[in-house]
């Protein structure tokens, strides 16, 4: 980590990101190098200053800070903390343009004061990437979904919103398999994110619910606050956290262990850009049972957390840039 995290922060608040500096100024290792009242004002700032990190609210003047965060991410790409209120909608689309987190904002700031300087210094340590256009598609009308005999278990953290996006626009309508993503974010997000990845992907993509049967050409995302696990009849089972050891709910792992405990070699198991350990267990399980195993690498992941604990212990057969998973899953389901 640099001695010094050279913080830009982006809100047309004056209290508000006089209480910002306060916390940040609070960690020695952080020194905040300017302040900017509106997102054009951000943009112009980070083009003089080259900050480690951005604080961006999203709701501001002459210039929001989602359009600020299209601008940075296209031309100056740089780690970008969203700290704006609960709009579901507006943070996601925040985190699609390249945003790497968001903190939800509280009159209480000492309540986000952890939170903030946590994700702050994590993403310091990011590489930022710079965005990728992708284009809105226009749905067909397909055959019913098939019961699928194989699967897709994939796990994302950290940087997932763009990446998934850029992994289900190229995937085709008729994949003929199904497929189950565990996304670390903050509760009551994972709606709005699958709304937004719908918009750009010719599959079907849900929020999974119990009972719901495991079909070809359906995504289903694991809810808020419980395990997504799959049964010997292929249908989903959520499970509530009874252990209080997961630091993760929903945990990848469980997910990956119970796909490859019904598909065996007939499961894919995908570990992408994220923080932490969770999923490093689940997708040795998935190599196990003699499933294939893939890896994003480190060049376009976000943060090479990990997928990188997976590589290192060996139970990755193929490590790829993000733009070829998914030929490398069409290929495989096939």
């Amino acid at each position: 980590m640099p001695n010094n995290i050279r913080v830009l922060i982006v809100d047309d608040s004056t209290l508000v990101r006089q209480a910002l500096s306060a916390i940040l100024s609070s960690d020695p290792q952080i020194e905040v190098i300017g302040e900017a009242r509106n997102g054009k004002e951000g943009y112009e700032k980070t083009l003089s200053l080259r900050p480690d990190v951005i604080t961006m609210d999203v709701t501001m003047p002459v210039m929001d800070g989602v359009e600020a965060t299209r601008l940075i991410m296209e031309n100056v790409p740089t780690p970008i903390v969203i700290v704006s209120s609960r709009d579901v909608q507006v943070i996601v689309k925040a985190l699609s343009f390249g945003a790497m987190d968001f903190v939800v904002s509280s009159e209480d700031f000492d309540a986000i004061k952890e939170d903030l300087l946590m994700k702050v210094r994590v993403a310091s340590r990011v590489r930022a990437i710079r965005r990728i256009q992708i284009h809105p598609v226009s749905k067909r009308p397909l055959a019913p979904h098939m019961a699928a005999s194989r699967v897709v278990a994939l796990g994302i953290s950290t940087g997932g919103p763009q990446a998934l996006q850029v992994l289900l626009s190229k995937l085709p309508a008729d994949f003929p398999a199904g497929m189950l993503v565990v996304q670390h974010i903050s509760t009551g997000f994972i709606q709005g994110l699958v709304d937004w990845l719908s918009l750009t992907s010719p599959l079907t993509l849900r929020v999974a619910k119990a009972g719901d049967v495991l079909k070809s050409g359906v995504v289903l995302f694991a809810p808020d606050d419980v395990h997504m696990t799959v049964d010997s009849q292929e249908k989903i089972v959520l499970k509530e956290e009874i252990s209080k050891k997961m630091f993760h709910v929903p945990s990848i792992d469980v997910m990956m262990r119970s796909a490859a405990e019904v598909f065996r070699r007939n499961t894919i198991g995908v570990i992408m850009t994220g923080m932490g350990r969770d999923g490093v267990e689940g997708i040795a399980a998935i190599r196990s049972a003699g499933g294939t195993t893939i890896a994003q690498d480190e060049q376009t992941s976000v943060i090479y957390g990990m997928n990188r604990v997976a590589v290192e212990a060996g139970t990755i057969q193929l490590v790829l840039p993000l733009e070829q998973i998914a030929e490398e899953l069409v290929r495989g389901v096939q």
